[in-house]
């Protein structure tokens, strides 16, 4: 996977290489790079690569949903929000670059990527169809709707329904989003479609509970600053069952339309728990 993970990092350098002023062109590349897992354009390319299609057909959506997902981090981290010092062991964008930069440079992330979602190398319709998705997944009803959703939930009590519903959106829809634009791209049946956002909610919510489990024995997760977690609300023991049923779901989905190969073993390596 590491020639996927160098192919979308290509990508992004392309991206901002194009910026034309050099002080959001600094901010964005310190955002971008050296950047987390890139979970969800492995997701994208694993899943075209499975089925052999032409992974330059995907590859402007891959880093799209990236910018997506970096400028939705950035805009968590300010004071407003979750007001935190630091990303991935180093400051983050607006203790580095002010409160301003970082939300300019958030914005400028979302904007282009529905750029490069536009100027992909596929056919107009598939195009108009995963720029349709995107907007419906980290919008008002989608990814956004999940940060309100959490920021409501500091201090108060809710249910397993409740936590569900704040990570279906908050974590899932950007998964959704990778996921189902490999569909589409792929041109696969509309019932495996269907499957493809089956399997989007169950590994999007097993991710989420992987990482509240994660937390649990990192200091400063948000056990201790009450967000409303799965071990919070239903305790770890079934947060573990819970793991455990929407990863073998995960999987099962996974083998039936694309084989145990490459996505498979992603599904795998994420979601093994410590």
């Amino acid at each position: 996977m590491e020639k996927f993970t160098e192919l979308i990092n290509l990508k992004l350098k392309e991206y901002i290489s194009k910026i034309a002023n050099d002080q959001l062109r600094t901010i964005i590349n310190y955002a971008l790079f050296p950047g987390g897992k890139r979970l969800r354009p492995l997701l994208l390319l694993c899943l075209l690569d499975d089925l052999n299609i032409d992974l330059s057909l995907g590859i402007n959506q891959a880093a799209a949903i990236e910018l997506i997902h970096n400028y939705s981090l950035i805009h968590d981290d300010l004071p407003a929000m979750d007001n935190d010092d630091y990303r991935r062991g180093r400051l983050t964008v607006h203790k580095k670059f002010g409160e301003a930069n970082a939300i300019l440079a958030g914005d400028a992330l979302l904007t282009d990527a529905f750029l490069l979602f536009s100027t992909s190398d596929i056919e107009d319709s598939k195009k108009l169809e995963i720029i349709k998705l995107a907007a419906n997944n980290s919008g008002s009803n989608g990814m956004v709707m999940g940060q309100v959703l959490d920021i409501a939930s500091i201090g108060s009590n809710y249910s397993l329904e409740d936590v569900k519903k704040i990570h279906y959106h908050k974590t899932r829809d950007l998964i959704h989003l990778a996921i189902k634009s490999g569909g589409i791209i792929a041109n696969l049946s509309h019932d495996k479609l269907n499957q493809l956002d089956e399997l989007a909610n169950y590994f999007g919510l097993a991710f989420q509970i992987k990482d509240d489990l994660d937390d649990l024995i990192e200091e400063g997760s948000d056990l201790d600053n009450e967000k409303v977690t799965y071990p919070s609300v239903i305790g770890k023991d079934i947060s573990l069952k819970l793991l455990d049923e929407y990863k073998t779901k995960s999987l099962d989905i996974c083998s039936n339309i694309l084989g145990d190969k490459l996505f498979y073993k992603l599904i795998e390596r994420i979601l093994w728990l410590n």
